[in-house]
C-alpha cells in the first residue's frame, strides 16, 4: 500500500485550519451578516476585476512579444534567403569541391 505524502497531510491540515479560522472569524465579526456579505461581495468583485485586468495585460504583452518574434524570424529569413542567393557561381567564384 502507498503511504500518504507528509506534504499532502500538512497541506490538508493547513487548509482545514484556515477554513475553521475563517468560519470563526465570520461568526465573531463585529458587523451584521448582511454587511459582511456585502463587504465580501465587493472584495470578490474587486478581485475579479483585478484578475481580468491582469489577464488583459498578459494577453497584450504576449501579443507584443509574438509580433516581435515574428519580425525577428522574418528578418532572419530574409538574411538567410539573401545569402542563399549569393552562391559561389553568382559571385564569380569557383564552387568548392
Amino acid at each position: 500500500m502507498r503511504e500518504a505524502s507528509p506534504y499532502l497531510s500538512s497541506a490538508f491540515w493547513f487548509l482545514a485550519g484556515g477554513i475553521a479560522g475563517a468560519g470563526i472569524g465570520l461568526l465573531l465579526a463585529p458587523q451584521s451578516g448582511r454587511s459582511t456579505r456585502q463587504m465580501m461581495a465587493r472584495k470578490a468583485a474587486d478581485a475579479a476585476d483585478s484578475a481580468r485586468e491582469l489577464k488583459d495585460r498578459v494577453v497584450s504583452r504576449g501579443e507584443e512579444i509574438w509580433g516581435e518574434g515574428a519580425h525577428r524570424v522574418e528578418d532572419a529569413a530574409s538574411v538567410l534567403s539573401g545569402s542563399a542567393e549569393r552562391t559561389p557561381e553568382k559571385r564569380g567564384e569557383a564552387p568548392h569541391a
